[in-house]
């Protein structure tokens, strides 16, 4: 009789330590989900922000931008009022932290990227900002100028934020139309 006791007692126990091993695999599993949707939204803000770096660089490209009366851009004395976009003379005090800077330009309209802080699918919590600083020019040389540019976008919330600077090299060229 004392044998039928012994295998309930044994039965529970292997009962209980069975439901803890499942509980902790559910939270283990909770947290690879978390982890998991931080980090495609630190992904969507990085692949944001490398657009942004694509578009300035396109339009630094433009000689209309960067070359004034037959000499490069030296930038202005950007202030909230600035018109956007502009190349700034001025570095930025504090490049990780888009709040504090003096003047940012934000991207047009980009057909796919949605913004919105209440978030939802496939958005963007705020449009991407950039921020052009003329570094000086290239060594050596009159013709070809630094550009430093800061850019900064986030996610799908104002936890995933990415801010990456790149430096660009801008020649300016002139062509003779007389000698083809």
């Amino acid at each position: 009789m004392k044998e039928k006791g012994f295998i309930l007692i044994v039965s529970l126990i292997f009962l209980v330590i069975m439901s803890m091993l499942g509980i902790s695999m559910f939270s283990g599993v909770t947290m690879d989900e978390t982890m998991s949707g931080n980090q495609r939204e630190k992904n969507r803000s990085l692949d944001a922000v490398q657009m942004t770096l694509n578009s300035v660089e396109i339009w630094l490209s433009n000689p209309l931008n960067t070359v004034l009366g037959g000499t490069l851009n030296p930038g202005v004395a950007c202030t909230a009022s600035t018109v956007q976009p502009a190349i700034c003379a001025s570095a930025l005090a504090t490049p990780s932290t888009p709040t504090a800077w003096p003047f940012s330009a934000t991207l047009p309209a980009t057909p796919g990227l949605t913004v919105s802080t209440s978030g939802g699918l496939n958005t963007y919590y705020s449009q991407p900002q950039y921020y052009i600083q003329f570094l000086g020019f290239y060594p050596g040389s009159t013709d070809t100028a630094m550009y430093q540019v800061t850019a900064t976008a986030q996610g799908g919330n104002d936890s995933a934020t990415s801010v990456v600077q790149a430096v660009y090299r801008v020649k300016a060229t002139s062509v003779n139309l007389d000698n083809p």
